[in-house]
């Protein structure tokens, strides 16, 4: 049975608990560390028993920012050799984990929190909590191929605008925003769409990989996670530099926004499905 306090540790684990944590807090804004050492208390707690050795208890704090398991490897073989490794799994995990309820959860890379699109989904009541055993490896290829359109459409937007206004768009165009969304670096327009039909054209051609291939369901999952980003990324990029140098401090919030919006569309749609081919499949043998 799990601890629902440290105190229920003997000295050694205790201890063990409070060196793993220390560090942690430490390096937290001041403002953040009540709220932060609630939650990774309460992760040591639900993962320890009152048996716990201090070797359990490093075992369990090394994966505070958690792997993820099969939970969160989608995004790791999707991601291997690009960047370091288990980094893309503890995103996984943070970006789509609906067992969890928490709407924010320490994010993965750095400090700061991150918004966990699988419990957002539990609550709408779009999925359930355990809708898969392993996320995506029951979705069909017809489903992968559906969630690839919205990456390509995204792709094709963006090689539409410089089709349509390449050559009457002002040059230089922005290149950098600050915080109040005013540009304050440019580059040339020809660097520009260059930029912006590159990031297209490789979201695109992830997203036609993925709906294609035979690889496992996970890895095509992470491979369409990434293009949907990419590409609506791109496109809200795409439509802050026709804004030229006029300031508007709420285009990169909702650019980011719908980004994520887009990514949970996506997620959302491939758990759905996955759930839905789990279910027939396990009908014949409840007969």
């Amino acid at each position: 049975m799990t601890i629902r306090s440290l105190d229920e540790l003997s000295a050694a684990a205790r201890k063990a608990a409070d060196e793993a944590l220390d560090p942690a807090l430490a390096a937290a804004p001041a403002r953040l560390r009540g709220s932060l050492r609630d939650d990774l208390t309460a992760h040591l707690c639900d993962h320890l028993d009152a048996d716990a050795t201090a070797a359990d208890v490093q075992r369990i704090a090394a994966s505070l920012a958690p792997e993820g398991g099969e939970a969160g490897s989608w995004l790791d073989r999707a991601g291997a050799g690009f960047v370091p490794k288990g980094m893309l799994g503890r995103i996984a995990a943070t970006w789509w984990n609906p067992a969890d309820e928490r709407l924010l959860l320490p994010r993965a890379v750095g400090w700061g929190w991150d918004l966990n699109l699988g419990a957002v989904a539990v609550r709408l009541g779009l999925i359930e909590p355990d809708a898969e055993s392993v996320p995506f490896t029951s979705t069909g290829d017809s489903a992968f191929r559906l969630a690839a359109t919205l990456p390509v459409a995204l792709a094709g937007a963006t090689a539409l605008h410089y089709l349509v206004r390449g050559r009457s768009l002002p040059d230089p165009l922005p290149a950098h925003w600050t915080a109040t969304g005013r540009a304050d670096r440019w580059t040339s327009r020809r660097r520009a769409a260059a930029t912006d039909l590159t990031i297209a054209a490789a979201g695109a051609g992830l997203a036609a990989w993925a709906a294609t291939t035979d690889r496992p369901g996970p890895t095509r999952a992470g491979a369409l996670t990434a293009a949907t980003m990419a590409t609506s990324l791109g496109v809200g990029v795409t439509g802050l530099r026709t804004l030229g140098d006029r300031p508007n401090p709420l285009a990169t919030p909702a650019m980011l926004a719908s980004s994520m919006v887009a990514v949970g569309v996506v997620l959302v749609g491939l758990a759905r499905a996955g759930r839905e081919a789990e279910i027939a499949r396990d009908l014949p043998r409840e007969r």
